[in-house]
């Protein structure tokens, strides 16, 4: 009997909606220089970086640190001529990255070399986020594919998909980002015998809108949290909250995510749902049922570092509890950033546990019109999930203006 399935789990679309996403905040961009001489003269200032003047500044955070060919910060003595006059020049010492562009000055006929260091900004940061009136853009392509036994029938899901994120810098602490994401779905059902069933979908499945707040941002410390609605096509809305709070180590941040989601569901039921329409046949796989909402949670920890000038590694476990199985996963992402304005971040997810594996679920059927009777009589029992896995890659193309 061919069969056309008409539904896809609304719990799958939240695992894999928030994984991709760009991140919010950045490292230290600001600060105030003053070097003052033994007598107490400021000899030199360096105030107010403005938003899009962070190239060539001297100073160092966790994002940053020596990405040149030296291992370690270079050391050096530069005579520096106070401000005051009638005052003895002093040795200042310098310590700055090992990425330098060389600036000669002549002061009395001698000559002094200064080297600057070349600072980064990477967009590939998992605490990236927009400076005031910047835009930031993560486009990001998707390929996931999740599956799982019963019976002796196999269940698979492959999706295609499309997501973008625009963000813009309210301040330099606040960005609005507003998404979208376009799908293109395959489930299939296939049993022993070879009989199969199949449903395709394709279109604009999810949008919303949130807020980004950077609340921490120093040379050692950094923390954001996020707020954003979106809105499932099938008339499903979520209500999503998540803080990040990452440690600067050398050339790396060491961080915590700590994620939860609201799902109104109005009383609805959720699962997979089939029906012959010739016969008007139907049965249903139930995921779950809450009568208002559900809610879910991630928790998390991760490491973002620079390999090199232009490369960088991210790699996140996360533990999920998605309301009728928990999960853990591990992302590992690889960042290339030729210039300040671009980057591509290559990832791959994958589950490597999972609590459906074991987990028995409730099977409906009967024919239509379905009533609440014809649902209470069709229960045919239940059925056990095994081997359950989901995985996914996709490429990231982010751009900053």
């Amino acid at each position: 009997m061919k069969m056309k399935l008409l539904g896809v789990a609304a719990v799958l679309g939240c695992i894999t909606m928030m994984d991709a996403g760009a991140g919010t905040g950045r490292s230290s961009m600001y600060s105030s220089i003053d070097m003052r001489n033994s007598n107490g003269d400021v000899i030199r200032v360096n105030r107010g970086i403005s938003a899009g003047q962070y190239g060539n500044r001297m100073g160092r955070s966790g994002m940053y640190g020596d990405m040149g060919r030296n291992s370690g910060a270079t050391h050096r003595y530069q005579r520096v001529e106070p401000v005051q006059q009638n005052a003895e020049p002093v040795e200042q010492s310098v310590t700055q990255e090992s990425e330098y562009a060389t600036k000669r000055t002549y002061t009395h006929g001698e000559t002094y070399t200064k080297k600057t260091a070349r600072r980064k900004y990477f967009i590939a940061n998992p605490f990236y986020q927009p400076l005031q009136f910047q835009f930031g853009s993560v486009t990001t392509g998707e390929y996931m594919e999740g599956s799982y036994k019963f019976v002796d029938v196999k269940r698979k899901l492959t999706e295609l998909s499309i997501k973008e994120d625009l963000s813009f810098g309210i301040t330099d602490r606040i960005a609005v980002q507003a998404m979208a994401k376009y799908n293109n779905d395959k489930l299939t059902w296939k049993n022993s015998l070879g009989d199969t069933d199949k449903y395709k979908s394709d279109g604009l499945n999810v949008y919303g809108i949130g807020l980004q707040g950077r609340i921490v941002d120093t040379n050692e410390w950094i923390a954001t949290i996020s707020g954003y609605y979106e809105h499932q096509k099938h008339g499903i809305d979520y209500y999503i909250a998540d803080i990040k709070a990452g440690y600067k180590v050398s050339t790396s941040t060491i961080y915590g995510v700590l994620r939860g989601w609201i799902i109104n569901m109005e009383g609805d039921l959720y699962g997979d749902y089939i029906e012959n329409h010739d016969t008007n046949e139907w049965g249903m796989m139930v995921y779950g049922d809450n009568s208002n909402s559900l809610l879910m949670k991630e928790l998390g920890a991760g490491v973002w570092t620079v390999l090199d000038e232009d490369w960088t590694l991210n790699v996140e476990g996360m533990y999920g509890w998605y309301d009728w199985h928990d999960q853990f996963s591990i992302k590992g992402a690889f960042g290339w950033q030729p210039n300040d304005l671009f980057a591509l971040n290559l990832y791959v997810k994958t589950s490597l546990y999972d609590t459906a594996n074991g987990k028995k679920l409730y099977v409906h059927s009967g024919t239509l019109p379905l009533t609440q009777a014809s649902w209470n009589s069709g229960l045919m029992g239940e059925v056990k999930l095994s081997k359950y896995q989901e995985w996914s890659a996709g490429l990231q193309v982010m751009f900053q203006f």
